[in-house]
């Protein structure tokens, strides 16, 4: 019965941003929404994280599960992306550089900074 409780939160959460993506005036996905929403509940303690401890363990454990139709679609349009294979590579490479470069300074920053203090 836990499990059903757990279940009928995280739902009705993602169910809520779906809802709000609805009645906004531009397109943005609900479940990105539904996300925040769950973040701001367990940041300001509206809930507590053993209210969902037991589905969003598992969920978490299977998340491989959830990439499978994103990766067969990308191999059924490969023909699609076949052109332009060398553009997304590069950008690819690119972003991944630019970000773990940021996220290094961010890092030595804070390191630095718990140092000093």
């Amino acid at each position: 019965m836990i499990i059903f409780k757990e279940l009928s939160i995280i739902f009705v959460i993602y169910l809520l941003g779906e809802s709000t993506a609805l009645f906004l005036p531009f397109t943005f996905p609900g479940s990105i929404i539904g996300m925040f929403l769950l973040f701001l509940a367990l940041s300001f303690k509206w809930l507590a994280l053993e209210d969902i401890k037991h589905v969003s363990d598992f969920l978490l454990k299977h998340m491989a599960l959830f990439f499978i139709p994103a990766g067969v679609s990308v191999i059924s349009s490969f023909s699609l992306i076949e052109a332009y294979i060398v553009p997304i590579t590069l950008t690819l490479l690119l972003s991944t550089v630019i970000m773990l470069s940021f996220i290094a300074l961010i890092v030595d920053f804070l390191v630095k900074r718990v140092k000093d203090a």
